[in-house]
Formats: structure tokens, sequence, C-alpha cells
């Protein structure tokens, strides 16, 4: 997704500001796939940096996985409380997500096998539980590591290493039984 995000209002010195021009893009993404709108995830993301402006000090105490794990918590928590306002559940269909640039110009046979690839991918990861979706969002959507992950999920990291392990092999056999099913 390029989506020019703006810069903050605060200096381009300050600690937030750091913070933003390095994470803003990932939290935006993680954003999007949580709400059902583009604005929904831009003002979800605002709260979230505001609160970090808030905190800043706090922030400086910290060491860089530290505050990414801050940011992680803070944002999974405006997505929580969006949900709990909203009432509702959204999920970005796949069929809305973004071709890559340059793959209107693909051979219609290559967009409909990619389609069913990114169909099988999708309906096998909503096999999955709702805990092994979250730490596959965190690590793969966020870019976060295993540390930042156990930290926002109030667990040990050998714990979130032997749950990401598993959830990947769950998430193949799931994805292999349905390709399989396809042929």
């Amino acid at each position: 997704m390029d989506v020019p995000i703006p810069l903050p209002l605060w200096g381009d010195a300050s600690l937030c500001a750091q913070l933003y021009r390095e994470c803003a893009p990932k939290l935006l993404a993680y954003l999007r796939r949580h709400v059902p709108t583009q604005e929904d995830a831009e003002d979800m993301l605002l709260e979230v940096f505001l609160a970090a402006l808030e905190h800043e000090a706090r922030l400086a105490k910290m060491d860089e996985d530290e505050r990414r794990a801050w940011l992680g918590t803070v944002t999974r928590n405006r997505v929580i409380d969006f949900h709990r306002r909203t009432r509702r559940h959204p999920v970005l269909p796949l069929e809305k997500a973004e071709e890559t640039p340059g793959s209107r110009w693909e051979q219609p046979e290559h967009l409909v096998l990619r389609h069913e690839t990114y169909t099988n991918l999708h309906n096998s990861i909503q096999n999955l539980s709702a805990i092994q979706q979250e730490v596959l969002q965190l690590r793969f959507t966020l870019g976060l590591r295993c540390t930042e992950i156990a930290k926002i999920l109030h667990k040990r990291e050998g714990a979130v290493r032997t749950m990401l392990s598993r959830t990947l092999n769950a998430l193949r056999d799931l994805y292999k039984q349905k390709e399989g099913g396809r042929e």
C-alpha cells in the first residue's frame, strides 16, 4: 500500500517523529486490516501517535524493542476499543486487497491462479484460532520480533516462538489440504 503518510506536526528531531517515520507504515497496514475504512485506520494511527506524544518522556527511557512493543500494544488496544464501540468484526475481503503495481498487465490465467492461491491461503488462515491469527499478524504485518510480541501478549518469548512455529506448521498443513483438494 503506497499511501503517503503525512508527517506529524511535532518537530523532526523528536523521538515521536522518529518513531512515526519508522513505524507508521506498518502500523497503518495493521490497522487497515482490522477496520473497515482507510479513514478509520488513519484516525486510529493518529490516536496511537498522540498517545506516544503524551508519553514521550516515558518512551525516551525505553530501548528500541520496548518502544515498538509499546506502540504495538497501543495499536492493538485501539483496534479492540474500536470493535467494542462498533460491535462489528470487519475483515478486509481478499477481493478488495490492492493488486501490486503492474499486475493489471499480467495474463488473465495468472490472475486467476493468484486469486485461487490467495483465496486458499486466506481460507486456511481463517481456520486458525484467533490467537494464532493475531500472532501471524503481529509478526508478519507489523514485523514485530518474538520478544515484542511476547510483551504485547504478556507471554514468555519462548512460548511465542513455539506458538509461531506451530501456527506456521498448522497453516502449511491447512494450505496443502486445500491445494490438494483443488487438483
